[in-house]
């Protein structure tokens, strides 16, 4: 398996771990950096990492992404888009909206994700017009 061809297995076995409700540590770094526009924050290795996600995902009574791309870019880090599914645990509302990270990997594992809008993604990846 090549590295681009790796590192692509890595980010859809990341998503397989979440539907099925797992939270998928063995594919992070322990010092892992992540951050997402929404609902905002960064947080900075696994374990608080794994407190974060448990708790955005506690939020939701139903949440489920779709993962419509995975590519490797010259320099090697990975764009992602997908779809988020969410329905309100308190409140019953449905919810989609389309985003898109970065995503650094180093030694197998992923060592940065940046969440983000996908106008901002093709800027940072320099694929914009």
């Amino acid at each position: 398996m090549s590295d681009a061809e790796a590192k692509v297995e890595l980010i859809r076995s990341l998503y397989e771990a979440w539907h099925r409700g797992e939270y998928g540590a063995e594919c992070f770094a322990e010092d892992v950096e992540w951050s997402t526009p929404h609902p905002g924050g960064t947080v900075t290795g696994r374990d608080q990492l794994h407190a974060w996600l448990r708790s955005y995902m506690g939020a939701w009574e139903e949440y489920f992404n779709e993962l419509e791309d995975v590519r490797v870019l010259p320099d090697g880090r990975v764009l992602v888009y997908l779809t988020e599914h969410a329905r309100g645990r308190s409140s019953g509302v449905e919810m989609t909206w389309s985003v898109a990270a970065i995503v650094e990997i180093r030694d197998g594992l992923i060592q940065r994700y940046t969440g983000m809008e996908r106008d901002d993604a093709l800027r940072e990846a320099g694929l914009a017009e």
